[in-house]
C-alpha cells in the first residue's frame, strides 16, 4: 500500500516538470483498486453450496420475533404464578384457616386449579379456532387479571369459585401465547426460545415460592396479578396469528407474518401454510372417519397411557408440597433455603433436558423406558427415606442433604423422558388432520390426571404415612417402564407410514408441510 502511494507521489512530480506536450503523452499509471468480485453464475451452483445456503441462520426481523417470544415466555411465568400461589397459600393457610374448614373441602382447595386446567383446554382451543390467539388474549386477559382479586377474599365457596377459574383462564392465556409463538416465529429461532417457555411454568412457581415466604398473601397476589397485566399491555401492539388469519385471505396473513419475519423472509412459510391449509378445507370431514380408524386410535391409547405413567410420578406433587412438609418438618439448611434449592433444581433439569432433546435427536423409546426406571428407583429411595425418617432410624436421615439428592434424582430422571416425549410421541403418530385434536385429548387427560393425583395424595396425607403413597407411585412408574418396553413403537427414522403399518391398520393422512419445523420445537 505505501509502495504504491509512492509510485503516485513520484508520478505528479515528474509531470508537473515536463513540457505540456510531452506530459500528454505519457500514459497515466495503473489502477490500484481492488477488481469487483465476479458475478455468481447459476450454472456454478452446487448442492453444497445450497446445502450450506439453507442452513445458514435466516431469522428475519430479529427484534420483533424476540419480542413474540418473550410474550409468550410471559404468558407461561403468569401461569406458572397462578401454580405456585396456589401451592404456597394453600400450605401457608394465608386464605383459609384449617380449623374452619373440613379436610375435604382443603383437598378441594388445593387442587380444584388443576381441575380448571383441563377444562380449559378445551374452551381455549375452541376460542383460537373461532378468534385466533391475538383475540383470545385480549378477550380472557381482563377476567384473568379480575379473577386474582376475587382470590383475597377468605371464604370457602368464594376461593373454591376463583380458584378454578384461575386455572381455567390461566391455561386459556398459557395456551394462546404458545400458539401465537409457534406460529409467528421462524422455527430456527423457536426451538430455542420454546426451551424457555416449557421453563418459564417452573419459573414461576420459584418466584410464587420466594414471594411467599418473604411477603404477606396480599402483596403475593398483586404480584403475581401484575405479569397478566404486563402481558395484556405488552400483547396490544404484535397482530394476529397468520395462520389463523390465512382463512379470511393470504393478503392477510403475508401481512401478519412479514410484521413477524421481515420483507423477503417468509415465502416459504407462506406456501406451507397454503399447503395445510388446502389440505384441511379439502378433507374437513377427517376427524370424524379418522377417529376410529386403527392407525389413530391405538396410538392415541398408547399416548393416553403414557400419560397415566407420567402423572403416576409424582412430579406435580413436588410442586405443590415443599420438602418440609413431605417429610413432616424434616428440613436440611431451612425452610426457605430448601424450597429455593429445590426450585432451582425444577428449573435447570427442566431447561437442560429441554435443550438437550431440542439440540438433539434421540430414540424416544429407549429414553422413555431408562427415565420410568430411574424415576421409579428416586421414588422408591424417597419412599424409603420416609419410613426411616417416621421410626427415627439413622440409616439414610443422619445425613441431611440425602434428601436434596434424592430429590435432584428424581428431577433428574423425570425430565428426562417422561416430561417430554408425550407431546413427541402424538405429534410423530398423528396425521397432521388428527393431531390439533388428540393433542387436546392428552392435554386435558395431562390435567384432570394431576387434579385426581393431587386430590387424592392431600385426602390421604393426613390419614396415612407419605411413604406408602411414594411407594405405590414407584411400583407404577416402574409399570411404566413395562409398558413402554412393550407398547411403545420408536418413531426415530420412521415415515407416518411405518408407524401405521407397525400398529397394524391401513396408512391415513399425511404429516403435512410444517411438520419438520414443528418437529424442531416440541
Amino acid at each position: 500500500m505505501r509502495q504504491n502511494s509512492n509510485m503516485t507521489t513520484n508520478y505528479a512530480n515528474v509531470r508537473q516538470n515536463l513540457s505540456p506536450q510531452k506530459r500528454a503523452s505519457i500514459p497515466p499509471p495503473p489502477q490500484t483498486t481492488a477488481p469487483n468480485p465476479p458475478e455468481e453464475s447459476p450454472y456454478s451452483m452446487t448442492e453444497q453450496l445450497l446445502r450450506e445456503r439453507l442452513q445458514r441462520p435466516v431469522y428475519g426481523h430479529l427484534p420483533r420475533q424476540i419480542y413474540a417470544g418473550f410474550l409468550a415466555c410471559l404468558a407461561s411465568l403468569s401461569f406458572g404464578t397462578a401454580l405456585g400461589w396456589t401451592n404456597s397459600v394453600s400450605q401457608h393457610g394465608y386464605q383459609v384457616k384449617t380449623d374452619q374448614s373440613t379436610s375435604s373441602e382443603v383437598s378441594w382447595l388445593i387442587s380444584i386449579m388443576l381441575l380448571g386446567c383441563s377444562l380449559g383446554v378445551t374452551s381455549s382451543s375452541l376460542l383460537m379456532r373461532q378468534m385466533g390467539p391475538k383475540k383470545v388474549l385480549q378477550a380472557v386477559g381482563p377476567f384473568y387479571i379480575f379473577n386474582w382479586w376475587i382470590t383475597l377474599v377468605p371464604q370457602v365457596n368464594v376461593q373454591m369459585a376463583g380458584r378454578f377459574f384461575l386455572g381455567f383462564l390461566g391455561m386459556s392465556y398459557s395456551n394462546a401465547g404458545e400458539n401465537l409463538l409457534i406460529q409467528t416465529i421462524d422455527f430456527g429461532l423457536r426451538r430455542y426460545i420454546t426451551v424457555l417457555y416449557n421453563s418459564m411454568m417452573i419459573m414461576g412457581v420459584f418466584i410464587s415460592r420466594v414471594i411467599a415466604a418473604a411477603t404477606t398473601t396480599f402483596w403475593l397476589t398483586v404480584i403475581c396479578a401484575s405479569f397478566p397485566i404486563l402481558h395484556y399491555a405488552l400483547i396490544q401492539v404484535v397482530p394476529e396469528s397468520p395462520v389463523f388469519l390465512y382463512a379470511g385471505g393470504h393478503e392477510l396473513a403475508a401481512k401478519s407474518l412479514a410484521w413477524y419475519r421481515g420483507e423477503g423472509n417468509f415465502y416459504m412459510d407462506m406456501a406451507n401454510i397454503k399447503k395445510d391449509w388446502d389440505a384441511s378445507r379439502q378433507d374437513s370431514d377427517a376427524y370424524q372417519y379418522m377417529l376410529f380408524s386403527r392407525v389413530v386410535y391405538r396410538p392415541l391409547l398408547v399416548v393416553m397411557c403414557v400419560v397415566f405413567f407420567q402423572i403416576c410420578a409424582g412430579y406435580l406433587i413436588f410442586m405443590f408440597y415443599t420438602l418440609e412438609a413431605l417429610t413432616d418438618g424434616k428440613v436440611v439448611f431451612s425452610p426457605f433455603a430448601d424450597s429455593c434449592i429445590f426450585a432451582i433444581y425444577f428449573v435447570f433439569t427442566k431447561m437442560l433436558w429441554g435443550y438437550l432433546h431440542t439440540r438433539f435427536s434421540w430414540k424416544v423409546r429407549g429414553f422413555l423406558i431408562s427415565s420410568c426406571l430411574f424415576t421409579s428407583a428416586s421414588l422408591g429411595l424417597f419412599s424409603l427415606y420416609l419410613l426411616l425418617n417416621q421410626y427415627d432410624i439413622d440409616l439414610m436421615i443422619n445425613t441431611e442433604w440425602n434428601l436434596l439428592v434424592i430429590a435432584f434424582f428424581f428431577l433428574f430422571s423425570y425430565d428426562m423422558g417422561l416430561n417430554h416425549f408425550s407431546k413427541i410421541l402424538i405429534f410423530e403418530y398423528m396425521p397432521f388432520q388428527m393431531y390439533k385434536n388428540t393433542y387436546l385429548v392428552i392435554q386435558a387427560e395431562y390435567w384432570l390426571l394431576s387434579f385426581v393425583n393431587i386430590y387424592t395424595f392431600a385426602t390421604t396425607f393426613e390419614r396415612f404415612h407419605s411413604y406408602t403413597y411414594f411407594a405405590v407411585l414407584s411400583c407404577l412408574t416402574f409399570l411404566g417402564s413395562l409398558f413402554c418396553y412393550f407398547f411403545v413403537v420408536e418413531t426415530k427414522g420412521k415415515s407416518l407410514i411405518q408407524l401405521q403399518l407397525q400398529f397394524g391398520g391401513n396408512p391415513i393422512g399425511t404429516r403435512g408441510a410444517l411438520y419438520h419445523q414443528i418437529r424442531q420445537t416440541l
